[in-house]
């Protein structure tokens, strides 16, 4: 582990990509932003298992849009255009 001292306002550079900036240190906190590409996760320790079931409904929603009723049946839509064509 890199352990690193940083004032406010400072940066730390991970890559060529994502760039940690100390925002604020008060107290026992340090507020951190970060600045990374869209495909990079970002996630926190505290509680990993809510990032998982966050993806699952996700994923769920992303099927659910992705299907039409016809007919009282569920149909993928890609299904429903391959029909119809």
């Amino acid at each position: 582990m890199l352990v690193l001292t940083r004032k406010a306002q400072e940066e730390i550079m991970i890559g060529d990509n994502i760039v940690v900036s100390i925002v604020k240190v008060s107290g026992g906190k340090i507020k951190l932003g970060i600045t990374a590409p869209p495909e990079i996760s970002i996630k926190r320790e505290e509680d990993p298992q809510k990032f998982e079931r966050q993806a699952r409904a996700r994923a769920i929603q992303e099927v659910h849009s992705a299907a039409i009723k016809v007919a009282g049946q569920n149909f993928s839509k890609q299904a429903a255009q391959t029909a119809v064509i």
